[in-house]
């Protein structure tokens, strides 16, 4: 995903077989891809934020004794360690909003900790043993790459801001933007444009099933099987 300065533009991959269905359906109902995709973005932004408003659910949380021991990490200005250490669990596929919940920062202070350590060039940080840098379990992760090569990329017209509340909202869960706009396209070919004043938990239990499900396809190298 990127945006192409202020034109608002959000690019994305999409294999062939999916563009032309994508195409007749949208032909049939009069409609554009921006608009699907800015309509379902509107609506995983919105879940995002109900959720963080109860608590955060679907984010998995950093057992108490590698929380403890990053607060430590913290309080005794082994600041060198911390950094190596977020890195690590961050490689693992812990999402900033475990790290810095379980850190008791924000989410930006764990990013920008990796992301100077990445700057610096350090090919082998300082990592503390005794936070072992293991994955969580399972939720949805950012997918594998095809071993089939790179899809077509499909660039449409979109909100800078809304781009912007998706992408964090991605990031806190683990998922990648491209992950969320395929669950969107795939959800209206299904189902169509789903209906405006939809309870937001409900749009994004739908979504988020179908992003596990792509997740654990790609993990044992299969294809997800695809509806008629």
């Amino acid at each position: 995903m990127k945006s192409q300065g202020s034109r608002r533009l959000l690019t994305f991959r999409l294999d062939q077989e999916r563009r032309q269905r994508l195409r007749a359906r949208l032909a049939r109902e009069g409609r554009t891809m921006s608009e699907v995709v800015t309509h379902g973005l509107r609506q995983y932004v919105q879940a995002a934020r109900h959720r963080d408003g109860a608590g955060g659910l679907g984010v998995p949380v950093l057992p108490e004794r590698m929380a403890a021991r990053l607060r430590e990490l913290r309080s005794s200005g082994r600041s060198e360690l911390l950094s190596g250490t977020l890195a690590g669990l961050t490689e693992a596929g812990w999402p900033l909003r475990s790290l810095a919940e379980g850190l008791g920062v924000s989410r930006q202070a764990v990013q920008a900790r990796v992301r100077r350590l990445a700057r610096a060039g350090h090919r082998n940080p300082l990592r503390d043993p005794a936070v072992p840098c293991e994955p969580p379990p399972p939720f949805p992760q950012r997918r594998v790459a095809s071993a089939s090569g790179l899809r077509p990329h499909v660039t449409i017209k979109i909100d800078h801001t809304l781009r912007v509340s998706a992408h964090r909202a991605a990031a806190d869960e683990g998922s990648s933007l491209t992950q969320v706009v395929e669950a969107i396209l795939d959800g209206y070919l299904r189902h169509g444009m789903a209906d405006r004043d939809q309870a937001p938990e409900a749009g994004y239990s739908r979504r988020r099933t179908r992003i596990i499900r792509q997740a654990s396809t790609a993990s044992t190298g299969r294809s997800p099987s695809k509806s008629p």
